[in-house]
């Protein structure tokens, strides 16, 4: 034996002990908002509730209240509340937002910052630049889209193109917006397009009482939209006398609360609605589907739009849409789901709901081609598998 010619018996070798795997940190991203509701809140929720599936670490700057905070810090994510406003006068605001933004970067714990809306994208593309950070921007309608004077287009032109150089990506919500982006030489090269996505209908989740109420054995059309002058609501309101008139079964209601809302309700008056129970204002609880889920057609009639999250829940609940060809919409809404109108037209909008509220079979099938359509194209995994793509890409260009 080799252990007696040779004196002591080797032992046997010992494996050495495997090193504690210890995985690396996901990489953190700040989303940083501006607009306290609508839909760009709603965006910002979806992706910050997605984002750690597709590898990364969320944390949210936004303004000192909005409607997405308790969902958001319930799962568990930072939120830093900074004092964003609306608009732009109140410039010393801008500048503690500002000087906010440039502290949380520059603390070295984010490789990415995504800016939503305008304002958010002024401030956050001035502040990753100076702290050195890979940025995204997300429009979700440039600034000198709209119906707004010439001064303030030109304005906004001009802050967009200025900001371009200091974007890594910027990230279109539709194909239409990436086109404007590209006629006002924003950068055509670091262009992506990513379509706003939306969760799925909830089964669970009852029709608003109030509407039901409403409809009685009639039908009932709605808009179901934050009250303010991009949505056109008054528009709605101008077409409803009509409508009335020529389909006595109809029922139709504006569901939702902004500053808009007292205004509307005097157009209202004046339209001779005051004191008819076939039309209501309604005010709007969460989710949107409590209320989608009880009409027989949503109606949206925009001035302007990038890609509006709100047809995309009426697709995903079966609710044919009537919505102004504006933006992105016409990405969204085929013929086999609703009908497209020409905005700031009354007229156009009311013939589009009589015919739709005079023909049940046609919205039955118009029903079932949207909850198709939505889950083709327009749900929630996809479009947060698709921006993390454009994180990594954003990334990597550094």
């Amino acid at each position: 034996m080799a252990g007696a010619a040779g004196g002591r018996a080797e032992r046997p070798a010992v494996a050495a002990p495997p090193p504690s795997i210890i995985p690396a940190p996901m990489p953190r991203v700040l989303l940083a908002f501006e607009p306290p509701d609508g839909g760009v809140a709603e965006n910002v929720m979806q992706l910050a509730l997605g984002l750690s599936d597709e590898g990364w670490d969320v944390e949210l700057a936004g303004p000192q209240e909005a409607i997405v905070y308790p969902r958001v810090e319930a799962a568990g994510l930072r939120v830093h509340r900074l004092p964003f406003a609306r608009g732009y006068g109140e410039p010393s605001r801008d500048v503690r937002s500002l000087r906010a933004l440039v502290r949380l970067l520059r603390g070295g714990r984010f490789e990415l910052v995504h800016c939503h809306s305008a304002k958010a994208g002024v401030l956050g593309r001035i502040a990753a630049a100076v702290a050195r950070v890979p940025v995204v921007y997300s429009p979700h309608c440039f600034p000198f889209v709209g119906d707004f004077g010439a001064p303030r287009r030109i304005v906004a032109t001009k802050i967009e193109q200025a900001l371009a150089p200091l974007t890594d990506r910027i990230l279109c919500v539709s194909h239409d917006e990436a086109r404007i982006a590209r006629e006002t030489h924003l950068a055509s090269k670091r262009l992506a397009v990513v379509h706003n996505g939306s969760a799925p209908c909830p089964a669970d989740v009852e029709p608003d009482p109030a509407l039901v109420a409403l409809r009685g054995d009639g039908v009932v059309a709605a808009s179901v939209a934050v009250l303010r002058e991009q949505k056109r609501i008054d528009v709605l309101v101008d077409a409803a006398p009509e409508v009335l008139a020529r389909v006595p079964e109809a029922r139709i209601a504006i569901v939702g609360d902004g500053p808009l809302r007292d205004e509307l309700v005097a157009r209202a008056a004046e339209r001779g609605l005051a004191d008819e129970p076939r039309f209501a204002f309604l005010p709007f609880e969460a989710p949107a589907a409590r209320h989608l889920r009880a009409l027989d057609v949503y109606v949206l009639p925009s001035s302007w739009e990038a890609l509006p999250i709100g047809v995309l829940e009426a697709l995903a609940c079966g609710t044919p849409q009537i919505a102004t060809d504006v933006g992105g919409t016409s990405e969204a809404v085929v013929p086999e789901t609703g009908l497209l109108v020409p905005p700031a037209d009354p007229s156009a909008l009311a013939d589009a709901l009589v015919e739709l509220l005079r023909d049940p079979d046609r919205r039955a099938a118009m029903a079932r081609a949207s909850v198709a359509r939505h889950e083709q194209g327009f749900g929630l995994r996809r479009m947060v598998a698709e921006t993390a793509a454009v994180y990594r890409a954003a990334a990597a260009s550094r």
